[in-house]
């Protein structure tokens, strides 16, 4: 954004926003707003800035701008991008029940998104997308759940998100990584003698 920050707030209808947040919050603001062409409107501007938080990793900024992305109303697509940079930033500060929660709603909103979320990366699907990627960081990560993992990946299929090469590639991985879990827990138990 090149013009006066809080001009620009305002004529995105976003003043009042803008005018709640702290003066910390506010020059942390200006910072990321340079990253941004504010014609494109608010819900970009806000998904933008957040994009540029996480990579910055300021992941509790991006969480307040997502959110505020997330409030206005508007282009199914830009919804779905901001919800993806809700899952960057709550798992990356190891919200993980919330990340996991904005995996599920990502979700939800892939049959609607899936053809202009592709367009959005010239006609092909990214290598990361947060509501696979992560849901299966999750699952298998931290709740050791493979048999949900495996299932998972057909429902990626079914959604479009995953090719069914890949699926059975992935799930071929997931039960390697099984394997080796089980073997590293049956080589760490220490006999103790009495």
């Amino acid at each position: 954004m090149t013009s006066d920050l809080v001009l620009v707030m305002s004529k995105m209808s976003l003043g009042e926003w803008y005018d709640g947040l702290s003066e910390e919050a506010k020059r942390i603001l200006s910072r990321y707003a340079s990253h941004v062409d504010e014609s494109k409107g608010a819900q970009w501007s806000l998904l933008e800035m957040a994009k540029h938080a996480n990579l910055d990793e300021n992941h509790k900024f991006a969480i307040t701008l997502a959110t505020q992305a997330l409030t206005i109303g508007g282009d199914a697509l830009l919804h779905f991008l901001a919800n993806e940079e809700m899952i960057t930033a709550t798992a990356e500060i190891n919200r993980n029940d919330e990340a996991k929660w904005y995996c599920e709603q990502g979700l939800k909103m892939v049959p609607i998104v899936i053809e202009s979320f592709k367009a959005h990366h010239g006609g092909t699907l990214p290598d990361y997308i947060g509501c696979r990627n992560r849901l299966i960081d999750i699952i298998v990560g931290l709740e050791g759940d493979y048999d949900r993992a495996e299932s998972l990946m057909m429902e990626f299929v079914a959604l479009g998100l995953l090719d069914e090469t890949e699926a059975e590639y992935r799930i071929r991985s997931l039960k390697i990584h099984r394997l080796q879990r089980t073997f590293d827990s049956v080589y760490s138990v220490r006999f103790v003698k009495d």
